[in-house]
């Protein structure tokens, strides 16, 4: 047991030097554990909404189980990593998560992150390419929640539990595809609810963001739209979103900007202005920052289908 604790930490630290990675190197990475040190240091509108996303036939789930081997890589679609058994430590854009217990993780489209685990472990992983997102309408849930942890309620946990036992190592295609709408639509509609539940001048906040992000935006602007202080409008977004208003920002006009990149032929400038960046350097700041991409190689490899580094069922 004392032994088990001991690689958990581990991986644990693996994966925040892994961080390095998602700064720097755009190359595959993978070794063994023993080799963590240099990698560290190297770098009824359901139904209609599921028979859309089943014509396209694009989502993929499985189950996977993963090991203390160190992974940096990019894929051109979000994913979903739910967990069913173990932890998995996911470090990406200088911050890590873990998809354990009742918290999954989504890794956005286009996202270089690192991942390891260590122990026993099983996760449920759904990509879900940004169309197939749009056609079952979880676009908005996708773009609020994206490269952060996704919440479990014991419910969602019951399903990701029964599903992974219904597929792990059988089930038709056809089948997988249900599952994978099921989960996604049930995932994305409580994450609704806990937005409507937010406190009224709150939304009132988030509405203006989200009607005025490609225009410059100050926390003092959005404050007086809410009719709050700036400083109350700051705990509120800390203590129900788990978030600032500043991240909330740039997350909503690099969503923007990402599905521009990806389903338009418009030029980055152009992008970078519809999207509230003062120009074209500062969209490529953005984007390599936070997702360790350039905004020509996240469109080059969203519409190859061939990210970076192609790994199937990777987190």
């Amino acid at each position: 047991m004392a032994n088990r604790g001991r690689a958990s930490s581990e991986t644990r630290s693996a994966a925040r030097r892994g961080a390095l990675l998602l700064r720097g190197s755009d190359g595959p990475a993978a070794s063994s554990a023993r080799d963590f040190p240099r990698i560290g240091a190297a770098h009824g509108a359901r139904a209609a909404r599921v028979r859309s996303w089943r014509a396209m036939g694009e989502v993929e789930l499985s189950v996977q189980r993963y090991s203390a081997e160190v992974v940096a890589h990019r894929h051109a679609h979000h994913q979903l990593v739910l967990p069913v058994e173990g932890a998995l430590s996911i470090a990406m854009a200088g911050r890590e998560l873990r998809a354990a217990g009742r918290s999954g993780v989504l890794v956005p489209c286009g996202a270089r992150h690192a991942f390891a685990a260590s122990d026993r472990n099983r996760f449920l992983v759904i990509d879900v390419p940004l169309a197939s997102a749009e056609a079952l309408g979880a676009a908005p849930w996708f773009e609020r929640s994206a490269g952060g942890p996704v919440a479990l309620d014991a419910a969602a946990a019951l399903l990701v539990h029964a599903a992974a036992s219904e597929l792990d190592g059988a089930g038709s295609v056809a089948l997988r595809r249900q599952w994978a709408g099921l989960l996604v639509l049930t995932l994305a509609e409580r994450g609704a609810r806990g937005a409507a539940r937010a406190p009224e001048k709150l939304r009132r906040a988030l509405r203006f963001i989200e009607e005025r992000a490609h225009e410059p935006l100050t926390v003092a602007d959005i404050a007086a739209r809410a009719e709050l202080s700036p400083g109350h409008l700051h705990h509120l977004f800390r203590a129900v979103l788990g978030t600032t208003v500043q991240a909330r920002i740039a997350d909503v006009r690099l969503a923007r900007a990402t599905e521009l990149l990806s389903r338009t032929d418009l030029g980055i400038a152009e992008i970078a202005l519809r999207c509230g960046y003062a120009d074209q350097s500062c969209l490529t700041r953005s984007l390599r920052r936070r997702r360790g991409v350039t905004p020509a190689a996240l469109r080059r490899g969203v519409r190859s289908g061939r990210p970076a580094e192609p790994r199937r069922g990777g987190a």
